[in-house]
């Protein structure tokens, strides 16, 4: 009876839980497996090599593809680790079709080392066993026999010591996702590559062509990573099986895996290669365009099929840029189909000088004459008038003592006032231009006494009023304009003002004196070209134009994309700044233009989580929860309500793990309000066996050995009531 009592308080006590859950028995990892063949890639049944660490670069890229150390051969860890073609190495944990057109599985014949090879989607199933570890044994892991190359019988070439064929050339992915509980172990035993990277960080390095080989790892306890409990990590496992005749895999791991997104294949975190291939599912027969399965995140409608889905970018055109001729593609070739016509501007004075590559429409100005000002009257060229010497030789302020006019000479300026008169000496007031003249004293003088001998024609005779005689005085012959040679003539007495002769774009600076370039001489119609004149320093009177593309369009804003159209001039679109990938945003800072931002994605509930996956964008998945004992109890997760926030719960596991088994036996001290030792020893032996017994009497042997009571024998251990069990008899 005190027996059936005991039992009866025991198993009320271990089933008083408020809710339970069942740990799942299996764990089911999709995988992708890349079949290999040697021809292809001579990375396959290299030499036998040995265990190579450092192969691998220790973070994993964002594009969850594992990469070389060293892209050399002759590196030593790529010779040990016998990777003969280093570049093809991108190729064993991705897609890479054919490298031309072909039927799969055909005996079409491809370039060797072309780093070919066949995506396979494939389930790797994980047994839970008694303490809570999920295991995955298989000494014959050959799981693409007769598939991806091997559906066609030439390619079963490679045999065991037993002659029998197998696939042995292959490559597997996994990239998944875990919670993590604060416990767990990741242990592996097999051949031959194997890489495993916790949060993109390298944790397992098994690198090279070798026997069976071990690593195991506490996740509680890695070199280069602390885990924070109940945060979510990426967890990616790379296994490659590269030569005869065996093939090895042994994980044993109490890390939850789960798959967060699967591509339209049903592959998790695939990229849709596994069902869709370019050139058989989206060859639109056009060699004008590029063509490519859909992205891994698009939803397929079966009724539609993935054809319907594909991508078509056109190719692209060599020569784009072209601002001279359109062209269209036909057969994979760009042909002129439009030649630009450039617009007749010969009313504006302008002369079509073709069209430039880069530029556009050339033109020239007609009206390029020494008195053509760089107006246009409906085709016609204006000539300089005299105000517009004005401004040229005076910079527009007026010499009322001059006239201003252009000749074949250019803009010239004549004084007013009558010279020819010895006797007579003009004067002039610039503000108003009225000419005045001083007679020399003494007409006889000027008459008789200034005769030819005394006076040459470039002269003036004047009066020596002390002497009475006469003297010559040269005559004024600077016009004011510095860009004229002044000079007389001897023999007329006539006074020269000869302009300094300026050719091509330049002419004569006023207040220098010196040819200077002019760009206006350059205007080419062309809105979009700086026009430049250029004097160089061999050539100082003469300038050569330069027609380059203008940056006069941008105004400095980095968020504006400035274009020019060579007739219409300047215009101004808001920047696009593009993305980098799926997860980094372009955005457009004024002063700094285009930059990147991480994506955000968010989650509306408490029990989904969201973040940015490279290949899909913005994934949502259920949100795992740390429970407090993660060996023993699952976490749960409850929604928000209108009147609770959402939570987390710890949940126990029924059935329970051994150790758990064990554990709540050996922490049973109250058995129906008494606190009894011995009643836990028999708990341990009821419910946990002889394992449970054993493990309890090992872990308290140096309590038990120092304890001189037997709490079944006392009446009333604790002064809480009656011990039921206690009897005399």
């Amino acid at each position: 009876m005190k027996t059936l009592l005991l039992f009866l308080i025991l198993t009320s006590f271990a089933s008083v839980i408020y809710c339970t859950v069942e740990k799942s028995k299996t764990l089911i990892l999709n995988a992708q497996i890349f079949d290999q063949y040697p021809y292809f890639n001579r990375n396959f049944q290299p030499p036998d090599g040995n265990l190579t660490l450092n192969m691998v670069k220790s973070t994993l890229a964002s594009n969850k593809i594992p990469e070389l150390n060293s892209n050399s051969r002759d590196t030593l860890v790529n010779t040990e680790g016998r990777i003969l073609v280093p570049n093809l190495f991108d190729f064993f944990f991705r897609s890479n079709p054919p490298p031309r057109m072909g039927e799969m599985f055909t005996d079409v014949e491809y370039e060797e080392n072309c780093g070919y090879n066949k995506p396979i989607s494939y389930d790797i199933v994980f047994e839970l066993d008694e303490n809570g570890i999920f295991q995955y044994n298989n000494q014959y892991f050959f799981p693409i026999d007769y598939k991806g190359f091997d559906v066609n019988t030439k390619y079963r070439i490679y045999k065991n010591d037993t002659k029998t064929y197998h696939n042995f050339h292959f490559c597997l992915k996994i990239n998944s996702k875990f919670t993590y509980q604060g416990f767990e172990v990741f242990d592996f035993i097999g051949d031959d590559d194997v890489w495993v990277f916790i949060d993109n960080k390298l944790v397992v390095d098994l690198g090279g062509v070798h026997e069976a080989s071990q690593k195991k790892i506490y996740l509680y306890n890695l070199d280069n990573i602390t885990l924070i409990k109940g945060k979510t990590y990426s967890f990616d496992f790379y296994y490659c099986e590269r030569h005869t005749t065996k093939s090895t895999i042994k994980i044993s791991t109490s890390i939850e895996l789960f798959c967060p997104v699967i591509d339209y294949c049903g592959v998790c975190n695939g990229d849709g290669s596994t069902c869709c291939n370019a050139k058989s599912h989206c060859d639109d027969n056009d060699l004008c365009t590029i063509d490519a399965c859909p992205t891994p995140d698009t939803s397929i409608d079966t009724a539609l099929g993935i054809s319907f889905y594909c991508e078509h970018v056109d190719i692209k055109n060599p020569l784009d840029g072209d601002k001279c001729n359109e062209r269209t593609c036909k057969n994979g070739e760009w042909f002129i189909t439009n030649t630009t016509n450039c617009a007749d501007l010969s009313s504006q004075c302008k002369i079509s000088e073709g069209c430039d590559f880069s530029l556009g429409c050339q033109y020239k100005t007609k009206c390029d004459q020494i008195c053509h000002s760089s107006k246009c009257n409906n085709g016609v060229c204006v000539e300089k008038t005299s105000t517009d010497c004005i401004n040229e030789l005076d910079g527009g302020k007026e010499d009322k003592c001059y006239t201003y006019s252009c000749s074949s000479k250019g803009c010239q300026k004549t004084y007013k006032c009558d010279t020819s008169n010895p006797c007579k000496v003009p004067s002039c007031n610039p503000s108003v231009g009225q000419c005045s003249y001083t007679e020399t004293s003494g007409n006889d003088c000027c008459r008789d006494r200034c005769s030819a001998d005394k006076v040459n024609k470039c002269q003036i005779g004047v009066c020596d009023k002390a002497t009475g005689g006469c003297f010559g005085q040269n005559k004024t012959v600077d016009d004011g304009n510095l860009c004229t040679i002044d000079s007389c003539d001897l023999a007329t007495g006539n006074i020269k003002n000869v302009p300094i002769v300026c050719t091509g774009c330049s002419v004569c600076s006023p207040t220098t004196g010196k040819c200077t370039a002019d760009n206006i001489l350059c205007d080419d119609g062309n809105q979009c070209s700086a026009d430049t004149c250029i004097i160089s320093s061999s050539k100082p009177s003469h300038g050569e134009c330069s027609y380059k593309a203008s940056t006069h369009c941008n105004l400095g804003d980095k968020c504006k994309l400035y274009t020019c159209d060579s007739v219409k001039g300047c215009n101004s679109t808001d920047l696009v700044c593009p993305n980098e990938g799926r997860c980094q945003v372009g955005y457009c800072d004024k002063k700094l233009g285009c930059q990147l931002k991480k994506r955000e994605c968010n989650s509306t509930a408490f029990c989904r989580e969201s973040e940015c996956d490279e290949q899909f964008g913005c994934i949502t998945f259920d949100k795992r929860c740390a429970a407090d004992d993660g060996r023993c109890q699952s976490g749960v997760c409850y929604n928000a309500t209108e009147t609770e926030p959402g939570k987390c719960v710890s949940v126990d596991y029924d059935p329970q793990p051994f150790v758990c088994r064990t554990a709540i036996v050996i922490s049973t001290a109250v058995v129906a309000g008494v606190v009894v030792a011995g009643a836990v020893a028999l708990g341990a032996a009821i419910f946990a066996g002889k394992k449970g017994y054993d493990y309890w009497k090992d872990s308290q042997a140096n309590k038990m050995a120092a304890s001189n009571s037997n709490p079944l024998y006392e009446v009333n251990p604790d002064s809480n009531g009656v011990n039921p069990l206690y009897s005399n008899n």
